[in-house]
């Protein structure tokens, strides 16, 4: 059930995206997602982006062993990782998670992993979990990621109080949301234009 395989079809076309739950994986890819989550294209995108170290990341693994509130998935395009997806502050009773992605593999960018990825969490989120609501974080320094979340159904809802600073820059940072019954309306139309 963590794991979301198979073929996804858009606009005519097929594209082969796989989540592959992390803990399932070999300590060598996890590794990798250590190492793209402190390479510089990901971090700067990222809330928190200081050097992750091996005992911090075992932590993580260790949570996401031991706490349903949060899941991870390796992003497999062609059966090749490239990135990742994730879920946390699950709530169950309030049918609510955030999420987030990346992918890492910049090679990969531009094809539309991304777009095919949200898709397929956002599928899962709503129609196997049963969620209400998912929110997430985003840059106002990142207007590709908010023009994306936007065509998902995204909304912006509010602006955080709290400044990040990047680079000797103050960043702003908004909630975008979405809603179990706008995915319902959207859906289709989302996937035709894919």
């Amino acid at each position: 059930m963590d794991n979301l395989g198979g073929y996804l079809k858009f606009a005519g076309f097929c594209m082969n995206i796989e989540f592959e739950n992390i803990l399932d994986v070999d300590e060598e890819l996890i590794e990798q997602v250590r190492e793209w989550r402190n390479s510089e294209n990901v971090s700067k995108f990222m809330y928190t982006n200081h050097h992750i170290s091996k005992e911090e990341h075992q932590k993580w693994i260790t949570k996401l062993q031991t706490n349903d509130t949060a899941k991870a998935w390796i992003i497999k395009y062609n059966g090749k990782p490239v990135g990742l997806s994730s879920l946390s502050d699950i709530d169950y009773k309030n049918k609510s998670t955030e999420w987030g992605f990346y992918i890492a593999d910049e090679s990969t960018r531009g094809k539309g992993i991304g777009s095919a990825a949200l898709y397929k969490l956002v599928e899962y989120v709503f129609d196997e979990m049963n969620f209400e609501e998912m929110h997430t974080k985003v840059f106002d320094n990142n207007p590709a990621a908010m023009k994306l979340y936007e065509k998902f159904g995204f909304k912006k809802e509010r602006e955080l109080d709290e400044k990040l600073e990047r680079n000797g820059k103050q960043i702003n940072v908004f909630i975008m949301s979405i809603f179990n019954n706008k995915w319902k309306k959207l859906k289709g139309e989302i996937k035709i234009q894919l």
